[in-house]
C-alpha cells in the first residue's frame, strides 16, 4: 500500500467554509478515486494546521491522487489552504484495533 500525506496551513477565518467543502465535496470525491482504501483528515487546534493521510492499494493510484491534488493548488489557495508538506510514501506497516 501507499499513502499520500500532507500538512496544511489553514486560514482560520474560513474554517466553517473549509469544513463544509471538506464534507460536501472533498471527502466524497476522494472516496471515488481508483485504489482508495481509507483517508483521514485531522486538525491540530493548537497550531491551526491540518494533517491528512490517504491510503491507496498501489503506488500508481496514490501517485494519480497526489497529482490531482497538486493540480488544484490554486483553488485551494483561494480557499485559504496551502500545503506545507505533501508526499507520496510507502506504507510499511499498519495496526488496527481488535
Amino acid at each position: 500500500m501507499y499513502a499520500v500525506v500532507g500538512v496544511w496551513s489553514m486560514d482560520e477565518s474560513r474554517h466553517e467554509e473549509q469544513q463544509r467543502t471538506l464534507h460536501e465535496q472533498i471527502v466524497p470525491l476522494t472516496r471515488k478515486q481508483p485504489g482508495f482504501v481509507t483517508g483521514y483528515w485531522m486538525r491540530d487546534a493548537e497550531t491551526g494546521k491540518s494533517h491528512t493521510a490517504m491510503v491507496f492499494d498501489d503506488e500508481e493510484s496514490a501517485g494519480a491522487f497526489k497529482r490531482f491534488v497538486e493540480s488544484r493548488s490554486r483553488e485551494a489557495a483561494m480557499a485559504g489552504v496551502t500545503a506545507d508538506f505533501f508526499a507520496l510514501v510507502e506504507v510499511v506497516a499498519d495496526a488496527r484495533g481488535v
